[in-house]
């Protein structure tokens, strides 16, 4: 087995409906945004029971991502960290989910965890190629850093949501375009 190549857990179920602790890649804490979150009716397939439970659905769309089914534990972490008491004023927010260790039966078994991480932790800035192209725009558009950031309500353009890039670009390249023809 090469270094690159993926491992795979030995409690991994192929078949199986909702993410656990053996889906996270390498077992590495993941970021992952809110699309939605509802109660559903979900059967659990060792007990043969079905039963009410919050279950979050991702933005992201990566092959091994499953819907979510919160627990209480949970679900109060992400009223913390969110900052948002009900559902769906959650969306679009992001979470970083990891591994812990809960008790069941006396016995300590792996689980998933929302971490105790802030939104302002979890957002993507843009990098620092990005930042050159678009104080490169800034020049030809006739503007400063200041004024964009000013007008951005950041500090630097660095501190740009990644999110947020393509918007800009776009202006700062229509303005560049318009100060060209004028």
């Amino acid at each position: 087995m090469t270094v690159t190549e993926e491992k795979t857990h030995w409690l991994h179920n192929p078949n199986k409906a909702y993410l656990g602790h053996q889906d996270l890649p390498g077992g590495k804490d993941v970021i992952l945004t809110i699309a939605s979150a509802q109660y559903e009716v979900v059967e659990n397939p060792v007990l043969n029971t079905k039963q009410e439970a919050r279950v979050i659905r991702f933005v992201e769309d990566y092959k091994w991502l499953k819907p979510f089914i919160c627990n209480a534990t949970n679900a109060k972490m992400i009223v913390k960290v969110t900052g948002n008491k009900f559902i769906q004023d959650s969306y679009g927010k992001k979470l970083k989910i990891g591994i812990s260790q809960t008790k069941v039966k006396r016995e300590e078994v792996d689980c998933l965890r929302v971490r105790d991480v802030s939104q302002c932790d979890l957002i993507d800035y843009i990098n620092p190629a990005q930042a050159i192209e678009l104080l490169d725009l800034c020049e030809k558009a006739g503007k400063t850093e200041a004024d964009v950031v000013g007008i951005l309500q950041i500090e630097k353009l660095r501190d740009l949501p990644v999110s947020k890039f393509e918007s800009v670009k776009k202006r700062l390249t229509l303005t560049a375009s318009q100060n060209a023809n004028n």
